[in-house]
């Protein structure tokens, strides 16, 4: 990768989801191989991904399942990488699949244990987990971390789903850490700006996160945060990066080109431009200018 550059690498497939929704696993497989690998700069993916966490780390996978099953991150993907971690030297019960809420973690397909051999699976309203009583600040946000980010976690791949989102334009890598802190309500003012970038500025977050790889399998191209049917895309792609900035900008590229297929307004015409993107880049968080940004692209078939 050309020195100061982003690499995202985009792997599409317009085989891997049906018009029903079904995925084929197999094609999905090789997807996540087809990206790792790139994202890698050579074919041993899988020492690629042990190389990315501690012989003894918790490896967290925070997902997104908010919209339910419609609009979430696929538990069929998520089985995939907890496989490829597997073989990379991560055992099982040292993963740990996470997002807010048991219950809507369930209703997509994750299986919810905290016990047996793993991977775990289970949401901050668990018992016994909840919220640390460590109070973190950064610029204008103030709240309380999710117990699993702080302290079961020692490293993180963020999975979020790509879609639209009716106050802050898009959901994907950055905003999905508003599923990590205990009062994400606070902090949808002004289209989310500048609150997404303090949130992910702080070091909990950014010397966790290791990887990302964004689900954008279906994609919720208008009416998010909810799904509806009309306006979401089996737009059949992941992408994969680990500069949530650079990541993000290629998935609001995404969502915009679908809009103007659609024939809707641009994002900014809605005055819902994610303006947070750009402002991460002057948080050093990460690289939105195009210019900037190695974007590799691939098809699978």
């Amino acid at each position: 990768m050309p020195t100061g550059l982003s690499l995202v690498i985009r792997v599409k497939s317009p085989l891997v989801i049906s018009e029903k929704g079904e995925l084929d696993i197999d094609i999905l497989r090789t997807m996540l191989e087809t990206g790792l690998a790139a994202l890698s700069g050579h074919n041993d993916y899988i020492g690629y991904l042990g190389s990315l966490f501690g012989l003894s780390d918790t490896v967290g996978m925070k997902v997104n399942t908010l919209g339910g099953p419609g609009i979430s991150t696929h538990a069929e993907a998520v089985g995939l990488i907890s496989d490829f971690l597997g073989q990379s030297g991560i055992p099982l019960k040292k993963q740990l699949i996470w997002d807010r809420q048991d219950r809507e973690l369930s209703a997509v397909g994750f299986k919810v244990t905290a016990r047996g051999d793993g991977p775990r699976c289970f949401g901050t309203d668990h018992k016994g987990v909840g919220y640390s009583d460590n109070l973190v600040s950064r610029g204008r946000i103030g709240g309380l971390l999710s117990r699993i980010l702080e302290e079961y976690c020692d490293s993180l791949i963020n999975l979020p789903v790509l879609k639209d989102h009716g106050i802050a334009g898009i959901t994907c890598s950055m905003k999905n850490h508003y599923g990590s802190i205990h009062n994400p309500n606070k902090y949808h003012g002004n289209a989310c700006d500048p609150y997404i970038s303090d949130l992910n500025s702080l070091e909990q977050i950014r010397s966790r996160q290791r990887l990302i790889i964004v689900d954008a399998l279906k994609v919720q191209y208008h009416g998010g945060p909810a799904y509806h049917r009309q306006w979401a895309s089996n737009y059949g792609a992941l992408l994969f990066g680990i500069d949530p900035v650079a990541v993000d900008t290629v998935g609001y590229g995404i969502i915009e080109n679908l809009r103007v297929s659609a024939g809707l307004e641009k994002l900014k015409g809605t005055k819902r431009e994610p303006k947070y993107i750009s402002r991460s880049e002057e948080y050093g968080l990460g690289n939105s200018d195009p210019g900037k940004i190695d974007l590799r692209e691939f098809t699978v078939t």
